[in-house]
């Protein structure tokens, strides 16, 4: 029975994880979408700034719910320090996807041009799936971490 509640476990921090990671990574193209010329001239404002603010919180949130669900309290500074890293991860890797462009290259071919009002905006579009790649695998793998960290019971 014990080997059932720790295989399930470890599903449901999978599932969180990819939440996480999926969460944060289409906020960016959400934003973009709603505020194409605001995204465009203040990019580093929303990778650096609001992408791993956004990051924290979805972490907060979802560390809150994980801890609550196995422990049945909840313990603000755990669930705090474990949110920390996911927006660690995500500004670590936008900043790698930010300043060496050749690595967000594959994930650009990827994709065809995209339907925009100007060439411009098709072309920044397409180079914002880069950036989405990192962000996803910063959420990814900091909710994977904050969630065996808010797992262990007070």
């Amino acid at each position: 029975m014990a080997d059932k509640t720790k295989t399930a476990d470890i599903s449901v921090r999978a599932i969180f994880a990819i939440v996480q990671g999926a969460l944060i990574a289409m906020s960016l193209p959400m934003i973009f979408a709603f505020f194409p010329n605001s995204v465009q001239s203040m990019l580093w404002l929303y990778l650096f700034v609001i992408v791993p603010v956004f990051s924290f919180l979805t972490s907060m949130f979802l560390n809150w719910f994980l801890q609550y669900m196995y422990c049945g309290g909840v313990n603000v500074g755990a669930i705090s320090l474990g949110a920390s890293i996911s927006p660690m991860l995500v500004i670590g890797l936008s900043l790698i996807s930010y300043f060496v462009s050749f690595l967000r290259t594959p994930i650009t071919q990827l994709f065809a041009e995209l339907p925009q009002e100007s060439p411009e905006e098709a072309k920044f579009a397409r180079e914002l799936w880069g950036y989405v790649f990192y962000i996803f695998w910063g959420g990814l793998y900091g909710q994977t971490v904050a969630s065996g960290m808010v797992a262990a019971c007070p």
